[in-house]
């Protein structure tokens, strides 16, 4: 009977162990497949969304400095254009007038000028000509002077040589000696005379100017210069100890002594003042050629003032016609038909080369880099997406649209403007027209990432809650430190997980159950 107790006992002890192993395995929590995800790598891009507006790189403003009435505006806002063609006229009708009446006044100008030219080249042929045939008239009547200084002079010497002749025989060796000294005096000062004047050549040629005697003002400068004074001092006494000593031998002989050396006087004076006339004929001569140059001169100067002038009336003209610079196409026009035309007229703008300018939040600008790759679509062009790359990220704020800040108004938060050049196909954008961007700031490359709201941030530590593989259909939740990477409106790039772990999507609500295990409905994880 114990026995039979004893293993009805046993019997029922299993039962009941069963009974609660089955118990306990009924109430293990389960969890919706819809509140898990399961890792796969992937491409993980980073993006910052923004309004754009789609603008031209090239635009060309036309102006004008011409004041006339516009008299025609050949084309209109949206209209193509190509380089050189013409979109505008403006009257230049007094610019004409006051053209011709500048080359009417450069024609007489000229003429003038012309005129005198040919008379100084004209002074200047004959003063040469008749300085090659030495018909100069202050050197021909040097010339004369001198001859009648040698006629004079050879008369005299020829009678003293005569008289001399005669007395030759009383004369002693004292009076050779004193001839020779005299002789010796006479070809100095004929040097020293010579060399004032090529000393002073314009004081001699201003003394001769108006003068009928050659002779007097030559003399009269060349007694300032000492050295010819010394020169006719020496003379002077060389020529009296001469007379004095031939007086002692013939009377005769020293009068006409006497008159060789006033002979010889004037022809050295005479021969002087033919050096200074061939001076001064020389120096009229380089006046006459340098009177030619500066006629030369004041034509051309004419000549080259009414190019500048004309040229710049030429040039208004020609702008007359308004051209356009570049192919393109018109964005605006100022202008108006029968209205002065003095400044900006109309704007040309290069539809090929296209930006789009965007003004992104504080926060975002910190994230974008010159070079980041951005993708736009366009209110007409629908789905169509079209390409660009970030050019440029401004330091400076833009301005903000409500203008200044009262003292009621919450200050504008600040924007700052992106420049994104358009690449590749542009077919179908419209300048002036809106955009909406979205620049790439980063692309991590078959990396793992989760939704958002499924990171725990504990005052900067991240970690995830997972399900671990706790056999028998069972998962223990557990916590996972995770490091993050990029980061994206919808998702963030994670790392210190596996690939197909299972993450639970709102660990708020199964937080409290770390550590315990829990079911998942067959079903794939979201």
């Amino acid at each position: 009977m114990r026995v039979r107790k004893t293993k009805i006992l046993g019997a029922v002890t299993l039962l009941f162990s069963a009974t609660t192993l089955a118990a306990c395995g009924s109430s293990v929590p389960e969890v919706p497949a819809a509140d898990t995800v399961e890792l796969e790598p992937k491409d993980v891009v980073s993006r910052v969304s923004a309004s754009a507006t789609i603008d031209s790189r090239e635009v060309v403003a036309l102006t004008t400095a011409l004041t006339g009435p516009v008299t025609a505006i050949d084309v209109r806002v949206g209209q193509p254009v190509q380089e050189g063609q013409v979109l505008a006229r403006v009257d230049t009708s007094s610019v004409q007038r006051e053209l011709d009446t500048q080359r009417a006044q450069q024609m007489v100008s000229e003429a003038t000028s012309q005129s005198q030219l040919q008379a100084a080249q004209q002074e200047l042929n004959q003063k040469q000509e008749a300085m090659n045939r030495g018909l100069n008239p202050q050197i021909a009547q040097a010339q004369a002077a001198q001859r009648d200084a040698d006629a004079a002079l050879s008369e005299a010497n020829a009678s003293f040589q005569q008289r001399k002749a005669e007395v030759d025989a009383g004369l002693d060796a004292r009076l050779f000696q004193q001839g020779n000294a005299v002789d010796a005096a006479r070809r100095n000062i004929t040097i020293a005379g010579l060399a004032s004047v090529r000393a002073n050549a314009v004081n001699f040629i201003n003394a001769l100017t108006g003068q009928v005697d050659q002779i007097t003002p030559v003399v009269g400068i060349l007694e300032t210069d000492e050295a010819y004074k010394g020169a006719r001092r020496e003379l002077a006494d060389a020529q009296r100890g001469y007379e004095i000593a031939l007086h002692e031998v013939d009377a005769d002989l020293e009068a006409k002594q006497r008159a060789v050396g006033q002979a010889y006087l004037a022809k050295s004076n005479a021969d002087v003042a033919l050096e200074v006339a061939r001076l001064a004929a020389q120096q009229d001569l380089q006046a006459s050629a340098a009177g030619v140059e500066q006629a030369q001169r004041g034509l051309d100067a004419s000549r080259t003032a009414g190019a500048v002038g004309q040229g710049q009336l030429q040039v208004d003209l020609q702008n007359g016609e308004v051209r356009s610079p570049i192919n393109g196409v018109v964005t605006n026009v100022v202008a108006q038909r029968g209205q002065p035309s003095s400044g900006h007229l109309l704007t040309v703008a290069d539809p090929e080369r296209l930006l789009l300018t965007a003004n992104v939040n504080e926060v975002d600008s910190g994230r974008i880099k010159v070079g980041n790759e951005v993708t736009f679509t366009t209110p007409s062009t629908g789905m169509k997406e079209f390409r660009g790359r970030v050019e440029d990220i401004s330091p400076v704020a833009a301005p903000s649209a409500g203008g200044a800040e009262g003292p009621a108004q919450t200050p504008a938060r600040p924007e700052f403007p992106v420049t994104i050049e358009v690449i590749g196909d542009k077919e179908g954008l419209r300048i002036g027209g809106s955009a909406k961007a979205q620049i790439v700031t980063g692309t991590a490359r078959a990396s793992l990432s989760v939704p958002r709201e499924t990171i725990i941030d504990d005052n900067g530590k991240y970690s995830l809650l997972t399900l671990r593989d706790a056999g028998e259909g069972e998962y223990e939740v557990t916590e996972v430190p995770v490091t993050l990477g990029l980061v994206t409106d919808l998702e963030v790039q994670v790392k210190g997980v596996d690939p197909q772990t299972r993450v639970l999507k709102n660990p708020g609500d199964y937080r409290s159950q770390v550590g315990q295990r829990v079911r998942v409905p067959s079903g794939k994880a979201q």
